[in-house]
C-alpha cells in the first residue's frame, strides 16, 4: 500500500489548490487562508494542519471536506511532483482524490 505522508512538504508540493476542481469554492479559499497562515507561522503541528483544514493533499487524506468542489472540472493530479514521486499511476483511484478518496496500491 502506497502511504503519502501528511507532512508540510508534501502540502508544499501539492497541486490541489491550483486545480480547477477547487478554482471556485468558497470553502477552500477560506482553507487556503488557514494553510497560508499556518505556513507563515512555521507551524508543522499535525493539529494545527489536519486534514479538514488544508485544502488537498487528498491522495493521502481521502475525500474533500469542502462540498463545494466541482469535480466535473479537469483534474491535474499527473502534473502533482507529488502524483510522480509515488507513481500514482499505478495506484487505485489514479486521480480525483477529491472525490475518490485516498490512493491504495492496486
Amino acid at each position: 500500500m502506497v502511504e503519502i505522508d501528511f507532512s508540510m512538504d508534501n502540502i508544499k508540493k501539492c497541486l490541489c489548490t491550483h486545480c480547477h476542481v477547487q478554482l471556485q469554492s468558497q470553502c477552500v479559499r477560506d482553507k487556503e487562508k488557514i494553510l497560508l497562515e499556518i505556513t507563515m507561522q512555521d507551524l508543522d503541528s499535525p493539529m494545527m494542519m489536519g486534514p479538514d483544514r488544508v485544502p488537498g493533499l487528498y491522495c493521502s487524506t481521502g475525500k474533500a471536506v469542502c462540498k463545494d468542489i466541482d469535480t466535473s472540472q479537469v483534474c491535474r493530479c499527473e502534473e502533482c511532483p507529488i502524483w510522480r514521486e509515488y507513481d500514482l499511476l499505478d495506484c487505485e483511484p489514479m486521480a480525483y482524490f477529491c472525490r475518490d478518496g485516498k490512493t491504495l496500491k492496486r
